[in-house]
């Protein structure tokens, strides 16, 4: 589990957000997502997530159409802001214990990475996002509203980008699988999303999923 600084750190990103009005239009994606979810789950849940990369999918880039000091606000909190010299793509580094990076759901053949005009930020763009985006669980937590995506989608989302993941990556996120998988099955209500969810993918992403699972020794259902 991360440390208390880093937890510290989190919820004053989260609170600057939620100052600057930008909270409602991203989704907390990534392990960060598992913290939430052991407030969720009242079965006993412990993430097991030691990381300090911070992402954020920005849901919708063309909202809000105001503009959001995201830069300032986060620099003025000790953030350091730096962009990738080839790609453009923004993110911000904190004392060794957050990087904070926004991420954005790839549209058509749109390219690798797009630019979002209410924060004046460049983001990766994925497809392997939109799994998550189109589920997303609205969680009241210190008072915030934290967007993650729904426990079913954030695990049927590892289990497909899984083969494509560096080796070290692939083994944390099947751990990260198994600890919070039975609890999902456990719930009468995610067990019946991750069954909905899963039906609702296109086949050749079903494959993929019942491929890492039986690899893994996964039993999905």
């Amino acid at each position: 589990m991360m440390n208390t600084e880093q937890e510290i750190a989190f919820w004053e990103t989260v609170d600057i957000f939620n100052k600057q009005g930008l909270l409602p239009y991203i989704m907390l994606i990534g392990s960060w997502a598992e913290y939430i979810y052991m407030d969720y789950f009242k079965t006993g849940y412990e993430s097991g997530m030691k990381t300090r990369d911070l992402d954020f999918l920005y849901r919708n880039i063309r909202r809000p159409e105001n503009k959001i000091s995201i830069i300032t606000e986060l620099s003025k909190n000790g953030f350091i802001y730096s962009e990738d010299v080839l790609t453009g793509v923004g993110k911000f580094y904190k004392e060794g214990l957050l990087e904070v990076e926004f991420l954005a759901r790839a549209i058509g053949k749109g390219s690798s990475t797009i630019k979002i005009p209410s924060i004046g930020i460049t983001a990766e763009s994925l497809r392997t996002v939109n799994m998550l985006a189109d589920f997303p669980l609205e969680m009241k937590y210190r008072n915030y509203i934290v967007t993650v995506p729904e426990p079913a989608a954030y695990v049927l989302q590892k289990l497909y980008t899984n083969p494509t993941r560096r080796a070290d990556k692939r083994e944390k996120d099947i751990r990260a699988i198994k600890l919070l998988l039975p609890h999902i099955k456990s719930s009468k209500y995610d067990n019946s999303r991750l069954i909905l969810i899963f039906n609702s993918l296109h086949k050749n992403h079903q494959k993929i999923i019942t491929a890492t699972c039986e690899s893994n020794f996964i039993e999905l259902f």
